[in-house]
Formats: C-alpha cells, sequence, structure tokens
C-alpha cells in the first residue's frame, strides 16, 4: 500500500511539472528552474504574462527553431500555427495578446533568459531583439503637490479609467502650468484611438523599419508654441515601461509638425494610494526611439 502511495505520489508531482512546462526543452542550454516558477504564481507578477505565457513562448521558440542568439522577425501566422501542436491546456495563441508586454516586468521568464525584448515593426510582423525597448522609471524622494480638482462639471467625476484621470488633470489646469506647457491650451484632446504609423528609427543599436504598425494615443494637447503629448496608465508599483508608447504618437507628430513646435512627452501613472506621479520625456533625436530622456518628475495629489 505504501508503495502505491509513493507511486501515485511521484507521478501527480511529474504531472504537475509536465503541465508547467508541458515537456519542452528549447535547447541543452536552456536551464529551466520549476520552483523559481512555481514561486512566480504568487508573485505580485502578472500571472498570465510571467507563467503562461511563458510556456506558450517556450512552445513557439522550439516549434520555430529559434535559439534566442539573434534578432529575427517573428509573424503573426508562425504564432497562430504554433497552436496546431500544443498539447498543453487550451491556451489563447493570439498574438495581439502574447506580443503586448508593457513594461519589462511583463516580459515572459523566457524572454528574460533569453535578453530578448519583442516590438511590433508592421502589421502582423514582431521584431525579436536583444535591444532594450523599456525605460527604467525612477522615484525621486519629492514632495507631494496639491492640487484643485475643477468641481463645475457634473461629469468629471464619472469614472476611474486613464482617461477620467488625465481629463481630471486637464481641466484642473495642470497641463497650462510652467512645468509643462506653460501657455493655454488650444486644441484637444487630440489624436484618440487608434492609428498606424511608418517610418524608419534606431533601437539601440540596431536600424529598423516600422511600416504601418498600431498604435494608440491616450490623450495630446496643442498650444500655441508646444504639442503635449500623454501615455496614462494605473498600476500600483509600476518599474518601467515600453518606449514604444510614447515614440511611435511622438514620431508621428514629429514627422507633421519637424521643428515647428516644441514636443513633450508625459508618462502618467496612479498608485492605489490616488497619487499621480508624472513623469516628462523628451527624445534628444526624434529619429532615434532609444534617446529617450527624463527632464522631470513631479507627484500630485487632488486636495
Amino acid at each position: 500500500m505504501l508503495k502505491n502511495n509513493t507511486k501515485i505520489k511521484n507521478k501527480i508531482n511529474n504531472d504537475l511539472e509536465n503541465e508547467i512546462y508541458n515537456s519542452v526543452n528549447i535547447s541543452n542550454k536552456l536551464e529551466i528552474n520549476i520552483e523559481e516558477d512555481k514561486k512566480n504564481i504568487n508573485s505580485d507578477i502578472n500571472v498570465d504574462n510571467g507563467f503562461k505565457n511563458n510556456n506558450v513562448w517556450i512552445h513557439i521558440f522550439k516549434e520555430i527553431k529559434y535559439d534566442g542568439k539573434n534578432d529575427i522577425i517573428i509573424t503573426a501566422t508562425q504564432i497562430k500555427n504554433c497552436k496546431k501542436t500544443w498539447n498543453g491546456n487550451n491556451c489563447q495563441f493570439e498574438p495581439r495578446l502574447l506580443c503586448k508586454q508593457d513594461c519589462d516586468e511583463d516580459r515572459p521568464q523566457i524572454f528574460k533568459d533569453y535578453n530578448l525584448y519583442i516590438i511590433s515593426v508592421k502589421n502582423g510582423d514582431y521584431l525579436l531583439t536583444k535591444n532594450s525597448i523599456y525605460f527604467k522609471l525612477p522615484y525621486p524622494n519629492t514632495k507631494i503637490i496639491e492640487i484643485c480638482k475643477n468641481d463645475d462639471s457634473l461629469l468629471l467625476s464619472i469614472g476611474n479609467s486613464e482617461t477620467s484621470l488625465i481629463d481630471n488633470l486637464r481641466y484642473s489646469g495642470l497641463f497650462e502650468k510652467k512645468k509643462y506647457l506653460d501657455e493655454p491650451i488650444l486644441f484637444g484632446p487630440l489624436l484618440n484611438g487608434r492609428h498606424r504609423c511608418t517610418f524608419n528609427t534606431t533601437i539601440g543599436n540596431k536600424q529598423i523599419e516600422i511600416s504601418g504598425s498600431q498604435y494608440e494615443t491616450d490623450s495630446c494637447y496643442e498650444s500655441k508654441n508646444k504639442i503635449l503629448l500623454i501615455e496614462g496608465k494605473s498600476v500600483n508599483n509600476i518599474e518601467s515601461f515600453n518606449i514604444r508608447q510614447l515614440y511611435y504618437p511622438y514620431r508621428s507628430i514629429y514627422d507633421k509638425v519637424k521643428d515647428k513646435k516644441e514636443i513633450l512627452c508625459l508618462f502618467i501613472n496612479k498608485d492605489k494610494d490616488d497619487t499621480i506621479h508624472i513623469w516628462k520625456f523628451k527624445f534628444e533625436n526624434p529619429l532615434v526611439m532609444t534617446s529617450i530622456k527624463n527632464i522631470g518628475y513631479n507627484k500630485y495629489q487632488f486636495d
């Protein structure tokens, strides 16, 4: 009886490990730490990105015979076709979801093991590259500034989304203050919704071509001499963000206005304590995506 119980326990453990990794070995150099992945289930990292998607990406890399050594283009068709040989639990092989890695923390473990990053370069085409596409957000020790919420509107208090936050900041007058536009807003919000962009740029030391890649803009405002481009998030303790979230709309704007107006970029995040963090950025070379530079940071709360 004891012997049978031991066999059952061993089988359960084996089944669990097989389900986690689906018995996939991408290469002899890849060492998968089962205990570390089990810990990730209970971590603050998004479980879907940090755990489930990891298994899917291991399977995809094996199927396309990719060892993580070089930059390559992977297509949406390749990703979808890998579902045909997937023997694990039902998973969506949806490229748009699998390739959405908005911050460095979202990267599946296999990407971290191989020092890989993924970015959309064309509708249905994604670049797997060794060049980082994230900016690590600094948190300087600075005093919280109180701002007055505009109570004249009957609608501004509806909702708790990034758009609602940006609307409340806009109608508090913050964006027109000296730290930002330093002049009245004439137009906006502009460029809301989905758009496509085409241009050449540089990521790290790699030149790439973006052709019809899609992006979304949270908000954009135009004054007499400046343009304010905004990306908003409501994520507690966010550590980084994908530069493309600001750069793709920035580049579309720059290609239109050139040097006629100064373009300022804001990354805004509200944490669980309702503290609003605003980082201000510029691109030192408008043609280079990774030339992003942080030029300001402030913390706010509505009084």
